[in-house]
């Protein structure tokens, strides 16, 4: 099978390992060419087996889009098709993250009713999507968000975690990884947390402010947004640690190995790569019962919580706790290896693409 990836070529080395590892796996067992590119799909005349669309903010370079752009992506699209090709699309989101631009509404919305097939991450994404689309005549495949196996991480121990990241020692760590979103996530996680009954707890919260920055057009509105979030939802410095800026890959063990818990700190989104990262590092995770987040940890056992009630937070974290002592991160592992593995994901990706091509 010739495949495209449609992706940044020159940064997937270092930009998304959930893109890298999983193209880098399949182009291992693909006896045809695997490419991975953006104008490619824009301009080249190669015929494609299969193109693969994973975000569909990438197709504009994560710009919003115009009108025109829209309308040329719809043609492409058509005249891909046309020449035998297959559209694939992973719904990691039902729409951009707390987005309310038309435009890239109407770019998801491009995607979704063009494409061949649809690769959910869980079953309720498969089941949301029936709920927008109920007419729709896609092929939908459920296969899981794969683990990072294959990406060379290393296994440090809590211990020299805690010391590498300057942490206080004799602490139980919450790990809230990747950036909030919002203040709604900032206010779920701190009311949380003071109300845990929990002695020596400390939260370890890398991405905390980075809501404040998210744009670099705007740095006087930016600085004032982090003074006042930092007024409103800072913790006492012996009890957490709230940053902004961005974890390099290097970096990024010592902060999962330091965890006692990992806590998904999402209130409206349809999947965390958090979730098999902590199953990944051994961790037990708590998290919102939403969306294939929720599916995910209750089919492994690990405590979800109702956005809409603050003491289930609570509740979910505190048993997140007794769990990881009774071996729940242990199991999560176990689970990750046999089912999540790349090699797996992989292998069942290209079947997908081999049942599109040949029904």
């Amino acid at each position: 099978m010739n495949i495209l990836f449609v992706y940044f070529r020159q940064t997937i080395q270092a930009e998304n390992l959930y893109i890298r590892s999983l193209y880098e796996e399949i182009q291992r067992q693909n006896p045809g060419d695997t490419e991975c590119d953006i104008e490619t799909f824009w301009h080249s005349s190669k015929r494609y087996d299969i193109v693969h669309i994973q975000f569909p903010e990438v197709i504009f370079k994560w710009r919003n889009p115009s009108e025109e752009g829209l309308n040329a992506l719809r043609k492409r699209l058509v005249q891909l098709k046309r020449q035998g090709t297959k559209i694939v699309y992973t719904r990691h989101n039902a729409i951009p993250h707390y987005c309310a631009d038309s435009n890239k509404l109407e770019l998801y919305r491009i995607v979704e009713t063009l494409c061949d097939a649809i690769i959910h991450l869980g079953k309720f994404s498969l089941q949301d999507f029936n709920r927008a689309y109920p007419d729709n005549r896609v092929t939908h495949f459920v296969i899981p968000h794969h683990i990072y196996d294959l990406c060379g991480y290393t296994f440090p121990s809590q211990e020299e975690s805690i010391r590498q990241l300057g942490l206080p020692t004799g602490k139980r760590i919450i790990l809230t990884f990747g950036s909030y979103r919002n203040e709604e996530e900032q206010r779920l996680v701190t009311q949380a947390f003071e109300q845990l009954p929990i002695p020596d707890k400390f939260l370890l919260a890398p991405g905390f402010y980075n809501n404040c920055f998210v744009t670099r057009k705007t740095p006087l509105r930016n600085w004032w947004r982090y003074r006042t979030q930092k007024r409103t939802f800072q913790l006492p410095e012996e009890q957490a640690r709230q940053q902004h800026g961005s974890i390099s890959n290097s970096c990024l063990p010592y902060y999962f190995s330091a965890a006692d818990i990992v806590l998904i700190q999402r209130k409206a989104t349809l999947n965390s790569g958090n979730v098999p990262m902590a199953f990944f590092f051994h961790k037990s995770v708590a998290g919102p019962q939403f969306g294939n987040t929720g599916e995910w940890l209750r089919e492994t056992g690990n405590p979800t919580f109702d956005l809409t009630d603050p003491s289930s937070v609570v509740e979910a974290v505190e048993r997140a706790f007794r769990l990881q002592a009774q071996g729940q991160g242990e199991r999560n592992a176990a689970f990750a290896r046999e089912h999540l593995n790349t090699h797996t994901v992989a292998r069942a990706t290209l079947a997908a693409y081999q049942e599109l091509l040949n029904p």
